[in-house]
């Protein structure tokens, strides 16, 4: 995978005019429903997601950083959060210590994509931060083999190799 492509994984994607999930976050909802699910729950899920998350991500960013996201998303937005959490096993590591589930806004967010950028948990990768909507950085296909990051309503001005 080359430094553009994994870069990519972690910023809102526009499909035409949609806005839906990084690729990262769409994995793990489509890891979650309506059970109460843990972070090793998610990573384990019997799912094509479940796998790419277990063989190719999880290497690459480690477990805990999926433990960090989902709390991320459960504590973004209050009432109107994602996912909501309830602790687990508190005296265990991060992987355990609280159990997800997607919200009705969740599922949502997971069936038709997101509403405004707003709506996705903010994430500081590599000095910017994605789904800011003060600065909203997006994945777009141009067609190509390659993704590009840009700034949503912006021209691109760099092709990520």
């Amino acid at each position: 995978m080359d430094l553009g492509t994994h870069q990519a994984a972690f910023f809102p994607r526009v499909d035409g005019s949609k806005l839906t999930l990084s690729r990262i976050d769409e994995l793990l909802f489509s890891c979650l429903g309506k059970d109460w699910s843990t972070p090793v729950d998610v990573l384990m899920h019997r799912s094509p997601a479940g796998a790419e998350l277990l063989k190719t991500w999880m290497i690459r960013i480690s477990d805990f950083y999926f433990a960090m996201r989902l709390r991320q998303w459960a504590e973004h937005r209050g009432a109107e959060a994602a996912l909501e959490s309830v602790p687990y096993r508190t005296e265990r590591a991060p992987m355990l210590e609280a159990r997800y589930r997607l919200t009705a806004v969740g599922d949502e967010i997971k069936r038709h994509g997101l509403a405004e950028i707003a709506q996705g948990a903010p994430l500081t990768v590599w000095g910017v931060t994605a789904y800011d909507p003060l600065a909203p950085w997006v994945v777009v296909d141009g067609g190509t083999a390659h993704q590009r990051i840009q700034r949503l309503g912006a021209r691109a001005t760099h092709d990520e190799e």
